[in-house]
């Protein structure tokens, strides 16, 4: 990827910036912003910013407007260190410095109409500012929370398999513990929105044909159980190669079992399988074998491994027909309640656009409101996101940024759809693809770290479209900062180790406990020795973070911190009514 210019990048077409956390995208943003408000002398509201949060949004619109307040002070003569301003101020002298502060001070007026908005912020100006072109009612409700609709449609599809005279598929359902409120999770995790293929899918006749297949294998075992019993029983129970822990086939357990299948057989329900049925199959036979014995051979194993696995596939059948349903009662649903929800006000604008909905008007309509994009935190796009975005100004020339950085892609509590950022960036011109190289968060040395790490990793982030790119820091140490700053090394590497354990190994409860105590060990050192920060200010308890995968994990580095007397704060997204605090005031 090529450097980012600031100044000179072309302000036309569909352009990708690829940066790492630290090398100033919002100051990208700011600085584009105010490229295309003096060369192509546009006004706030025709400059479509999107990013991810509201907050994000806030904070944008700050910073925008702080930039375009120092432009203005740049061109009134004011001194600056800023390179692109300065850049700025010598271009500007050579097209009229009078017209520079008119167009700025234009823009400072006219801001608060600015077009900075979340993705589905701009969606429903979108969708209401054009109500006729995207076929929008305009008294429809916004509802942020859609839970108590997603539960009446899993209910009923519930009622419909498993309130009938007939639901042979409850009791295997019950015992893969499928419920309602797991099955609404179930939808909840898949998003299982437009352009998202859910698989493995199912339709009637295939579900058909695995109910057939369901009996037939349950015939076959049954019928075989009932003439050979003896002869499979004494082979489970005899065969010197099983193995008689407890976890498989001990002695005392038997009984059970084969009462168990009697029970089965007897009962003409193919998905009624028994607690321990699986010892009967195939695949546990073989993997309750000795390491150094011979597998019991008998077809009534094979069969039972048939019809386990046909029970396995109607079950995940059943999950299909649930996508099935939800996909076509949630619309209707909508419309009669006349209620959207934020990921609708996505899929509503991404129909609209298509060209079968006519939706060549209404992305003209949008160009011309919105002559110019900035998409900040584009590595959280989906594929409906995307399409939006390239329905609307792939083509056109007008010019479209789109910034992110797709490391932050891989984590799926996000939302994000690394995939369909990778397509994004394979559709954009290698001419058109640019990277921030200078980080101006952290210091030096640890950037030198991080190098050396990822430069030394075979594709750290598993794909090859998602690539590390070397980073140089953009801070330039003061003199003396290096003798007050914390001499260790940036980024280490800390061993566990387990040596002196009975068999040399950990727990997890140890692990646990063992890196809480060297964390808690470590921060009580740096507090104690008054380690000082650059800029020779001591360091305190509030300058360190400790981060952790689990809130379990971070209740222990707390009990840690506060056993040496070091006052600590856990953050987490658990409902305060689950602390201790409120167990209390309760």
């Amino acid at each position: 990827m090529k450097t980012l210019n600031h100044s000179t990048v072309e302000l036309s077409d569909i352009n990708l910036i690829e940066a790492s956390a630290g090398t100033g995208k919002t100051y990208a943003i700011a600085s584009l912003y105010l490229r295309l408000l003096l060369e192509k002398e546009l006004m706030p509201e025709q400059i479509l910013v999107v990013t991810y949060t509201e907050a994000a949004t806030q904070e944008l619109r700050g910073r925008i407007r702080s930039r375009i307040r120092e432009a203005l002070e740049v061109m009134e003569g004011l001194n600056t260190c800023d390179a692109f301003l300065q850049e700025l101020y010598e271009k500007s002298s050579g097209i009229g410095m009078k017209r520079v502060r008119d167009l700025l001070e234009r823009a400072l007026g006219a801001f608060d109409t600015a077009s900075i908005f979340t993705i589905h912020g701009f969606c429903l100006r979108a969708l209401q500012d054009n109500a006729f072109e995207s076929g929008s009612l305009y008294d429809t409700e916004l509802v942020t929370d859609q839970t108590d609709l997603l539960r009446d449609i899993v209910y009923d599809f519930w009622r419909m398999h498993f309130f009938g005279k007939s639901a042979p598929l409850l009791a295997y359902a019950l015992h893969k513990r499928l419920n309602p409120d797991n099955l609404l999770s179930f939808l909840r995790e898949i998003h299982s929105g437009t352009g998202v293929e859910v698989i493995p899918d199912f339709n009637g006749e295939e579900i058909a044909a695995l109910e057939s297949r369901c009996e037939a294998a349950y015939r076959e075992a049954c019928s075989m159980w009932r003439e050979q019993r003896e002869a499979i029983t004494d082979l489970i129970a005899t065969d010197k190669g099983l193995s008689r822990s407890a976890k498989h086939y001990r002695p005392d357990l038997l009984g059970p079992l084969f009462a168990g299948m009697d029970a089965f057989a007897d009962g003409g329900n193919p998905y009624n399988l028994f607690d321990g049925f699986g010892k009967l199959t195939l695949g546990e036979i073989q993997e309750g074998t000795k390491s150094k014995g011979a597998a019991p051979s008998h077809p009534f194993f094979a069969a039972c491994q048939r019809l386990l696995d046909a029970v396995e596939n109607r079950i995940l059948a059943l999950k299909s027909e649930l996508v099935h349903h939800y996909r076509k009662s949630l619309p209707q649903r909508k419309r009669t309640a006349n209620i959207r929800f934020f990921d609708d006000l996505l899929e509503d604008l991404y129909h609209a656009l298509q060209p079968e909905n006519g939706g060549g008007a209404l992305a003209g309509i949008l160009r011309k409101s919105y002559c110019a994009a900035l998409i900040d935190e584009f590595q959280d796009t989906d594929p409906v996101q995307y399409e939006i975005f390239r329905t609307i100004y792939a083509g056109s020339g007008l010019p479209l940024f789109l910034i992110g950085d797709p490391k932050q892609a891989i984590y799926s509590f996000r939302g994000a759809d690394i995939f369909a950022y990778m397509r994004a960036a394979r559709e954009v011109g290698e001419e058109r693809r640019f990277t921030l190289t200078h980080n101006w968060r952290s210091s030096p040395m640890l950037l030198q770290a991080f190098n050396i790490l990822f430069d030394n990793a075979k594709r750290p982030f598993v794909y090859d479209g998602i690539a590390y790119h070397p980073l140089d820091s953009g801070k330039r140490e003061p003199d003396g900062a290096a003798s007050c700053s914390i001499e260790t090394e940036p980024l280490q590497l800390r061993f566990m180790d387990s040596s002196q354990e009975k068999n040399g190994m950990f727990t997890v409860d140890d692990a646990n406990a063992f890196a809480s105590a060297a964390v808690a060990g470590e921060i009580a050192r740096i507090l104690l020795e008054g380690e000082e920060l650059p800029g020779g200010r001591r360091c305190t308890a509030g300058d360190i973070a400790v981060i952790v995968r689990t809130h379990r994990q971070a209740a222990l580095m707390l009990d840690a911190l506060h056993a040496r007397r070091i006052a600590g704060v856990m953050r987490s997204n658990r409902s305060v009514f689950l602390s201790m605090e409120a167990e209390e005031v309760r």
